[in-house]
């Protein structure tokens, strides 16, 4: 069966590099500006013509410009310098097979420092299908992704690492990995500043030659994909969530976020909260839906998505 992951796999990859000679998308630079006395903003983003790439693009982009704005309308007694933000973007992959966007925000909200994060969408065409890491690669792929990303940056970081620090950043959690770029030959991934390192180290990047992961490439991208394997999936629960793409990256986003939220939490006692917590939910999860006898996908999806809020909160 591995055998056949991986040939099913390097097909699709041929394919697709084979669509590379299709028409890239054209692109229009769209900018959202905002000159105030106690702001500026200024957020660039792309339009490609094609609905869902454009839907997806700009309502995040828009999402963001908004949340900034709003927050800094209203000054109050703060006496710091009139907080500024900027969105740029680059285009690494337009090949007719991919469509990828790497999105840099700066801001700065009247702190010591300025901040600086990472986005990154990659788009399957023609249909503009975004596909996430962990829809492209296996769980065994992130957790080799991650070995790779640990073992570059403890040899290539300029200041002294701290390994504890950069094996919660970069371990084994797809969401970890969230700014990627796939390339045909080479995954970059970007770890943004303070993720595995000091603010004074910055913004890490990790090249990995697709030769080393390649033979944990999904076989098809699309197939849902939630925190346990569907082969094995036994409940009616399970079951649900495996029939559904949308829900089984809900799932899945609710795993990543827990695992994230447990690496980084501190406190003994919060973390027992939160272990809990997650254990008390998913009783909630698994008897909810089947005592009211609904629907279980669209009973399941609000589920997680409250549950999915809250651990974000966290």
């Amino acid at each position: 069966m591995q055998v056949h992951n991986f040939v099913a796999a390097a097909i699709i990859w041929s394919v697709a590099s084979m669509c590379a000679n299709a028409a890239p998308l054209k692109i229009v630079k769209l900018q959202i500006k905002e000159d105030k006395a106690h702001y500026s903003l200024e957020v660039s983003y792309p339009r490609t013509g094609l609905a869902t790439v454009d839907r997806a693009v700009e309502a995040w982009a828009r999402k963001l410009a908004r949340e900034f704005s709003e927050a800094a309308k209203d000054p109050g007694s703060r006496e710091t310098p009139a907080w500024r933000a900027e969105l740029t973007y680059e285009v690494p992959r337009n090949d007719g097979a991919v469509f990828s966007l790497a999105f840099t925000y700066s801001s700065f909200t009247g702190g010591a420092l300025p901040n600086s994060s990472s986005e990154t969408f990659h788009f399957l065409l023609p249909d503009g299908y975004r596909a996430e890491l962990a829809e492209i690669f296996t769980p065994r792929g992130i957790a080799r992704i991650s070995a790779i990303s640990i073992a570059r940056l403890k040899r290539d970081m300029e200041e002294a690492p701290d390994l504890d620090w950069i094996k919660r950043g970069a371990g084994a959690n797809a969401r970890n990995f969230h700014s990627f770029v796939l390339l045909p030959e080479q995954l970059v991934i970007t770890f943004d500043a303070y993720q595995v390192a000091a603010y004074t180290a910055g913004p890490q990047e990790v090249r990995i030659p697709l030769t080393h992961i390649k033979d944990t490439m999904r076989a098809d991208v699309r197939a849902p994909a939630a925190s346990f394997d569907c082969k094995v999936a036994r409940s009616a629960v399970e079951q649900a969530i495996c029939s559904s793409r949308d829900l089984a990256r809900l799932d899945r986003h609710v795993g990543e976020a827990y695992a994230g939220t447990l690496t980084w939490a501190e406190d003994v006692k919060a973390r027992a909260a939160l272990q809990q917590g997650q254990r008390d939910w998913l009783k909630v999860r698994d008897g909810k839906c089947l005592k009211a006898a609904a629907a279980l996908v669209s009973c399941l999806m609000p589920v997680y998505q409250q549950r999915l809020a809250v651990l974000e909160a966290a």
